[in-house]
């Protein structure tokens, strides 16, 4: 009797342990979130700005989820639908949409790649953001993408790793390519695209403002070293001369633990071992990475400034948040739908970019008491302006044997580094004045919103400033903007002209520039 209570309790106690460990849905750790960032807010004495419109959220989260604006059929159907909860269904929609597997191969591969924006590596984008888009419209975990992008083309890796896959299908290869495979480049990319953490600074001695020592970062960068063919290899073999050094260091763990072998070993077993412990649930950096660059991504600033120091050294101003997200991430099996949902979810993320009467015009960014307004990136302002003309968003497509048609002359000249503190240069604002995509997208021949709304008898004028506003804007005019739009139209002989007039000054609005 006393064995069988002692399993029923044993039992008891692995089912409570299981149902502690499941991740929480997106909701349940938004609310979560909300109380954390509610209690700093408390302490700190600030009061936090009201929660945004409608339409500022739609556009929000269009751009940050979907990396474009929403279409006007897209804007209308949200305007006027009356649920409660039709914010939580929009974020769940769109985190599952074919948009955002393109948005999220284009901030992936920017924050693990940075070199792809230079005109040395470009040539690497398109296969690695087809790759990456096809990894995330199959809920490939995130730990199995960054895992094949370092163990890729080993023949005993214990996942499928890509092994020559067609042209179309993308390849993993680029992230070792930009690094010119050396130890010493993948040991400080490595370590910076998926920990956080700048070791390359002691890459030619010990410095001293950082933890990190010299030794310390080639005993990394001996992981990627390869022994010669026809020897046994052994974890002695994985080693690598300092430079300007006779002395030889093994690969070594940084943080001392223990390297995880693989029993068979080959001349990649170095980048195989690495992998593993990168990826593995008990690594201190890894999640944790992953979750302050997404919290960047959607609120300009990251929970720890700057996103490459993840070291004790620097900690976060709310670590409560950090390791929240950072162990349901883990527990949810690397899932990075439910970090973005939840995150859009939260009240922070809900509020308004708006300065409210007495509400200080400055505030903190790592308050969240506000949402910063932070510039589109080139990407996001391209498939806006196709979007706001009624053609077509290749993006929202996720077949890899379309390509990505992403405007590359275009993106390339709007290139934002800090969407937070981005500013229009005299140059980027004369080419979206004068430029060709400007000149197509408001050419009533080229555009077919502007066509349909020339050529609508059945569309009053009140009617056509409407959709103009809801095209670019997503919103409606208020009173003065429609006062002003009419009087234009009405006084213009041309009323093709005055419309693609009218698309002209929306598309070069500041607001609708910025994501707000």
């Amino acid at each position: 009797m006393a064995r069988t209570t002692l399993l029923g309790s044993v039992l008891w106690l692995c089912c409570i342990s299981m149902a502690m460990a499941e991740a929480p849905s997106a909701p349940q750790l938004a609310n979560r979130i909300d109380q954390l960032l509610h209690e700093f807010q408390q302490d700190e004495k600030v009061v936090p700005s009201q929660q945004s419109s409608d339409p500022e959220y739609l556009r929000r989260v269009y751009l940050d989820l979907g990396g474009r604006i929403p279409t006007v059929a897209e804007a209308r159907e949200f305007l006027k639908d009356e649920s409660p909860d039709k914010r939580q269904q929009l974020a769940h929609k769109l985190v599952r949409s074919g948009t955002h597997a393109r948005q999220m191969a284009t901030f992936w591969r920017r924050t693990w790649i940075p070199q792809t924006d230079t005109q040395e590596f470009r040539d690497l984008t398109d296969e690695f953001e087809t790759w990456l888009t096809l990894q995330f419209a199959n809920d490939a975990p995130y730990d199995q993408v960054v895992r094949k992008m370092l163990t890729v083309n080993i023949p005993d890796a214990e996942m499928e790793a890509h092994t020559g896959a067609s042209a179309a299908m993308g390849t993993p290869e680029s992230f070792l390519t930009a690094s010119q495979r050396l130890p010493s480049n993948l040991a400080a990319n490595t370590t910076r695209a998926f920990l956080g953490l700048n070791l390359d600074c002691a890459q030619c001695h010990d410095h001293p403002f950082s933890r990190w020592t010299q030794e310390q970062f080639w005993e990394t960068a001996a992981f990627f070293a390869r022994p010669k063919a026809g020897d046994d290899v052994t974890a002695e073999k994985f080693e690598i001369e300092l430079p300007e050094s006779t002395v030889t260091v093994s690969a070594t763990l940084f943080t001392g633990d223990e390297v995880p072998w693989p029993e068979a070993m080959t001349q990649d077993s170095g980048r195989k071992a690495l992998s593993d412990w990168v990826t593995g649930p008990g690594n201190p950096y890894f999640a944790k990475n992953a979750v302050n660059r997404l919290w960047a991504h959607y609120f300009g600033v990251g929970l720890v400034e700057p996103l490459d120091d993840l070291s004790e050294d620097n900690p976060a101003l709310q670590p409560e948040i950090l390791d929240e997200l950072a162990d349901a991430f883990v527990e949810s099996g690397y899932d990075l739908k439910l970090l973005s949902e939840a995150i859009v979810l939260t009240e922070a993320y809900q509020r308004t970019s708006r300065v409210s009467a007495g509400e200080e015009r400055e505030v903190d960014l790592k308050s969240y008491a506000r949402m910063p307004v932070r510039g589109m990136s080139g990407e996001q302002l391209y498939q806006s302006i196709r979007t706001a003309a009624g053609m077509k968003a290749v993006r929202d497509d996720i077949d890899p044997t379309r390509g990505l048609d992403d405007g590359s002359r275009f993106v390339s000249s709007f290139f934002v580094e800090d969407a937070a503190h981005a500013e229009r240069s005299i140059l980027q604002a004369l080419a979206l004045m004068n430029g060709d995509t400007t000149a197509e997208v408001i050419d009533t021949e080229q555009s077919p919103m502007l066509r349909v709304l020339a050529d609508a008898p059945f569309l009053s004028t009140s009617q056509k400033i409407d959709t103009l506003f809801l095209a670019t804007l997503g919103r409606k005019p208020d009173a003065e903007e429609v006062e002003l739009f009419t009087t234009h139209l009405k006084e213009s002989e041309d009323r093709s002209e005055a419309l693609s007039n009218l698309m002209w000054v929306l598309i070069n609005s500041a607001e609708f520039n910025t994501n707000h």
